[in-house]
């Protein structure tokens, strides 16, 4: 862990209500898919809290992109920095996703805002020799952001949206019936990751979850971020009922939280 004075080098909106920023480091910067930075635009009152972001596309070792969703003043005013602006990077925080020790069929969700922790995560698998299904979902097609991405990297991607308007009409687990895959990882809103949980219990398939969680300092201080572990660790007390998304998370295996 430690602190980045990141220049923007281009900033874009790939679709309503999202912005992605790319950013050029002062040296390579080695962060983990399902990693995460907090993010400061200098002493701007909105951002003067700084906002935890996973990392999105690093096309160089020392070049980082973040996309996310632009719905409050902070975001608002991150969305609207502009190549040559700064902003202040403390990471890369937490745990990452875990990559398999041999060559397996993986599915990847994303949903909405859960997409940017698996661009990483699909080329790293896919270099180890595995076959990646990218199911990416999202109110509409016009609300879809990755997939292109994902898919230049030589992933399979389907989608599914909540109207129809692109791949399938429905929930973004639905387009896991009949697939055959050997793990799952996904990202994406609660009802979503419990819902992945469910299916990875059920058939016995391993499965990692990128949680998120409003954070204050994101290094496991203000304990604002907790989550119930399913395994209580007797030890620790009453604090061992809980973990930290931001300290033992993000990515936590399926059977270890209770949603």
């Amino acid at each position: 862990m430690r602190g980045w004075d990141l220049e923007v080098t281009a900033a874009n909106r790939p679709a309503p209500g999202y912005a992605e920023i790319s950013c050029k480091a002062p040296q390579a910067v080695a962060a983990l898919p399902g990693q995460f930075f907090m993010l400061r635009a200098g002493e701007h009152p909105d951002t003067y809290l700084p906002r935890a972001f996973s990392w999105y596309r690093q096309e160089a070792p020392d070049r980082l992109s973040f996309l996310f969703r632009v719905q409050g003043p902070g975001t608002r005013h991150l969305g609207g920095l502009r190549a040559g602006d700064h902003l202040y990077a403390l990471g890369p925080l937490g745990h990452g996703f875990t990559l398999p020790e041999r060559p397996v069929r993986a599915a990847l969700l994303g949903g909405g805002v859960g997409v940017p922790p698996l661009w990483g995560l699909a080329r790293n698998l896919l270099a180890g020799g595995s076959e990646v299904l990218a199911l990416i979902g999202a109110r509409s097609g016009a609300h879809l952001v990755g997939a292109e991405e994902i898919a230049a990297l030589g992933a399979e991607v389907r989608l599914a949206t909540d109207d129809g308007s692109a791949g399938r009409k429905g929930l973004l687990t639905d387009l896991l019936e009949g697939e055959q895959v050997d793990a799952l990882y996904a990202c994406g809103p609660e009802p979503m990751l419990r819902r992945v949980q469910e299916i990875s219990l059920g058939a016995g398939l391993p499965a990692e979850l990128a949680l998120e969680a409003p954070m204050a300092c994101g290094y496991g201080v203000c304990m604002g971020c907790v989550v119930e572990r399913t395994r209580p660790q007797d030890e620790l007390g009453d604090y061992g009922r809980y973990a930290r998304v931001c300290r033992e998370g993000p990515v936590f295996r399926a059977e270890e939280v209770r949603f």
